[in-house]
């Protein structure tokens, strides 16, 4: 249908369903996997009454994501975090809990937690879809933006994206997190 023939607030809904996520915002309620499809966690859950941080990547296994982006958050000691407040490290992909699981497993024993979000209920609800289209061609579906947000008591403190505003893909990585607090 032409967007003309839609009433103006069916427009507005749409356009605030999809925009991302923003400093100040709460975080939203939606379910991710821990481990195995069974076992679910509501992401604001995950931060309520805690400092943390969230980081999403576009996927398990992918170069980037595991050659520099995960990595320099596993490099960040509990201590490091400690020493800002952070209690709770988190990256989402959209992926499923196995494949999340067996990733976290090559990275050692960290204090990130790795949880899986397969039907992208996190990454739609936080407005951080993915879906280039050459993304879509290498990888196979929509995927979550690289990002890095600081969260307290689920509030979004601190905010990069890559791609937007001019932030590059260092600009999500453990260092921006630190420094949002």
């Amino acid at each position: 249908k032409n967007p003309q023939s839609f009433p103006a607030h069916c427009l507005r809904s749409l356009s605030l369903a999809t925009m991302a996520i923003k400093v100040g915002d709460a975080i939203p309620s939606a379910m991710l996997q821990d481990g195995s499809p069974g076992t679910k966690v509501d992401l604001t859950d995950l931060f309520a009454g805690k400092k943390g941080v969230l980081f999403g990547v576009p996927g398990a296994y992918t170069p980037t994501c595991t050659s520099a982006h995960v990595p320099s958050f596993v490099n960040v000691t509990a201590d490091q975090w400690k020493e800002k407040g952070v209690e709770v490290v988190v990256c989402i992909a959209v992926n499923d809990a196995f494949v999340m699981s067996a990733w976290a497993a090559t990275f050692g024993e960290t204090s990130v937690k790795f949880l899986a979000d397969p039907g992208s209920e996190a990454t739609k609800a936080l407005g951080l879809t993915f879906d280039a289209p050459p993304l879509l061609e290498a990888l196979g579906n929509s995927r979550c933006k690289r990002f890095v947000m600081g969260l307290d008591d689920g509030k979004v403190v601190g905010l990069n994206i890559s791609g937007e505003d001019g932030k590059a893909d260092e600009d999500t990585y453990a260092a921006a997190a630190l420094g949002f607090f």
